[in-house]
């Protein structure tokens, strides 16, 4: 396969809540806008290597009406009106839909790559050249791809794609038929999943031509697809905005993976072999913070006396003293405190949850 580049545009997801970052990640400036790996914000650094595959009038940011201000001054070298602000959150299908319809407004041959704003990815140009390579495929195979990431371990928290058969091309990147998507199995299921050598971690990113996603909408949500369709048409119109909304009220509120991928039938794995982490929890970011003798990882001013295994960040004023504390995490702003076990992080937004059943409590959000 020696197809020239199709027209490519890329969509960046970028209206997650971050709970399990609390209480540095609140719903008026969620995970995606910290420096959670490096000195810059995650979506900035999704923006970044992005420009290494299309330049910044091609890329979109769909967020909510809240974070949207926040993300057009953090994202100064995108055009202001690519930054689509959603008129509610409901999943990743609406989603999808939408920056559908937009770019299918100006051709239905353009191929979408839609990827999240809030993973670590640090070879940018391995990534892009998957991501070019994947372009190439959708538009010849008239499919729809998503991005594998071999897995570095039986991890319980991520879904798993199982391929099947290679798929011939002349790229860089290879590629295999999906077999089935695994939603996050036990650990036995895991293990049997990795011993295949046929399984990937699902990392949430996806490429296709609009035309082919269009498709899909027609065959698996009728519904959602008569009013992509009616979006299309009100696109630059005065009916545009009514328009959108009308797509969220009718689209169901669930993920792209349950509405399409599971179902569809030309659905392609690109074998991704760069490096990647979805930096799910504060456990997480210990592998991307600096350590020290006792395998602490810190941030900010920071005492720690006879402990090891811990992630501590201080945001705050004044200082953070640990003593005597095993495989931890300690994060302090200037208003909130947290402490767990880094065997609980992932279980973080559960204290989200209960500060939002007590209105006194609500501000912490």
């Amino acid at each position: 396969m020696s197809s020239p580049l199709p027209p490519l545009r890329v969509c960046i997801m970028a209206g997650g809540k971050g709970e399990r970052f609390w209480p540095a990640s609140r719903a008026a400036r969620p995970k995606q806008l910290l420096p959670i790996a490096s000195q810059h914000s995650l979506i900035a650094e999704t923006v970044q290597r992005n420009l290494h595959l299309v330049p910044g009038e091609h890329i979109y940011v769909v967020t909510t009406q809240d974070q949207a201000p926040d993300i057009q001054r953090e994202l100064p070298v995108l055009p202001p009106a690519n930054i689509i602000a959603e008129p509610f959150g409901k999943n990743t299908t609406p989603c999808i839909a939408l920056i559908t319809a937009l770019v299918a407004a100006h051709s239905p041959d353009i191929v979408l790559a839609v990827v999240p704003a809030d993973h670590v990815i640090p070879d940018a140009a391995r990534y892009a050249q998957t991501l070019r390579d994947a372009a190439t495929v959708a538009a010849h195979e008239r499919a729809i791809l998503t991005i594998g990431i071999a897995p570095r371990s039986p991890e319980t928290g991520y879904g798993y794609i199982l391929a099947s058969d290679g798929l011939p091309t002349h790229t860089a990147t290879a590629f295999s038929r999906v077999e089935q998507f695994i939603e996050k199995p036990p650990l036995p299921r895991a293990e049997e999943l990795i011993a295949t050598g046929r399984a990937f971690w699902n990392a949430g990113m996806f490429v296709f031509r609009v035309a082919d996603m269009l498709a899909a909408f027609q065959q698996f949500l009728p519904e959602t697809h008569s009013a992509v369709q009616h979006l299309i048409r009100s696109v630059g119109t005065p009916d545009e905005h009514t328009a959108v909304t009308a797509l969220y009220a009718t689209a169901p509120a669930i993920s792209i993976d349950y509405a399409v991928m599971e179902k569809a039938r030309n659905v392609i794995v690109a074998h991704g072999l760069f490096a990647w982490d979805d930096v799910g929890s504060w456990a997480a970011v210990a592998d991307h913070w600096p350590h020290d003798a006792a395998g602490n990882a810190v941030r900010g001013e920071v005492l720690l006396i006879d402990s090891t295994g811990c992630v501590v960040q201080n945001d705050g004023p004044g200082i953070t003293a640990v003593l005597g504390l095993h495989d931890l995490v300690v994060v302090r702003t200037s208003d909130a405190v947290l402490v767990c076990p880094k065997t609980r992080a992932q279980d973080v937004k559960q204290i989200v949850q209960r500060l939002l059943q007590n209105p006194a409590w609500r501000p912490f959000t």
